[in-house]
């Protein structure tokens, strides 16, 4: 097993459906985390509340997002992070407990910042900040040259007074929040929590009734799935369809015994039906075909 999977390759190599990802999100504990590519982060803790910096680094790997985060991903397809837990504590590098900002501390962002060395960091899961802007506050800006613009309107006085008003007001630099956006296709999973949503799934999946060959059906084709599904009741769709695409190329076939297949690519198959006309389907019809077939 991978350290972690992406959503699109639960469909595929474990069977998962859209509706089974879509179920896990609401209705089970399991944590997803997101993909992020390289950046500059912030390291430090927590306490009462308060973010302390540790250290400047350089990161790309796992990040972690919170439940309610999570649900709005799935929902809107979209989510916006400026912190949380970095997953892969290997994938930090240019690390520096050297001070990079000039502001005063404690501020909006961080309340003091303690230069601990990377070695004594002994979190697995470190909490960061996405690295701040430093920067002046456009809006006090603007709000100070408003308030420029209404002083000498309202003071009668000459060019150098007048010079020494425009220059009166000093605003200091800030820090900002750095809000980076996310999208479905940087969520994964990792292992851990992988095998909970197996279990999840698994267990769902143990009161539903198993197929019976009572279809009255005589087509080959759905003949053949049938027996499959006799053999595995809990196989998903994709599962059953990576299996005959195997057993195609074998020599004895072990479920096709009959042959009426003659090709499973990657979104087509091709079969025979009694009357050895040739027939094709798509893979989202057969998805369907056995969700029938079960029904029935």
């Amino acid at each position: 097993m991978k350290k972690y999977y992406r959503l699109s390759e639960l469909n595929e190599f474990f069977g998962f459906s859209d509706a089974d990802i879509h179920y896990l999100n609401a209705e089970t504990d399991i944590s997803f985390c997101l993909y992020c590519k390289t950046t500059d982060v912030i390291i430090g803790g927590w306490k009462k509340g308060d973010f302390f910096g540790a250290g400047r680094a350089n990161y790309s790997g796992l990040v972690s997002m919170t439940k309610h985060q999570q649900v709005k991903l799935f929902e809107t397809k979209k989510v916006s992070v400026t912190s949380g837990l970095l997953l892969q504590k290997e994938k930090i590098n240019r690390y520096s407990a050297q001070n990079p900002f000039k502001v005063v501390m404690p501020n909006t962002i961080i309340s003091g910042w303690l230069s601990i060395p990377f070695e004594k960091i002994h979190f697995n899961e470190v909490p960061f900040h996405f690295y701040p802007e430093e920067r002046k506050s456009m809006m006090k800006q603007f709000t100070g040259l408003l308030n420029q613009i209404s002083t000498i309107q309202s003071v009668r006085t000459d060019t150098k007074q007048t010079s020494s008003l425009m220059g009166d007001v000093a605003i200091e630099d800030e820090l900002f929040y750095n809000w980076k956006g996310f999208t479905l296709s940087d969520v994964c999973i990792i292992g851990s929590e992988l095998e909970k949503a197996q279990s999840y799934l698994s267990s769902n999946t143990d009161v539903k009734v198993h197929p019976i060959i009572t279809n009255k059906s005589n087509r080959p084709i759905d003949i053949l799935i049938l027996s499959v599904l006799e053999q595995f009741p809990d196989d998903k769709p994709t599962q059953i369809w990576n299996r005959l695409k195997i057993d195609v190329t074998k020599e004895p076939r072990s479920f096709d015994t009959d042959e009426i297949l003659d090709e499973v690519g990657e979104d087509l198959l091709y079969w025979f039906d009694n009357q050895s006309e040739g027939k094709q389907m798509k893979k989202k019809s057969f998805y369907n075909l056995i969700n029938k077939l079960k029904i029935n």
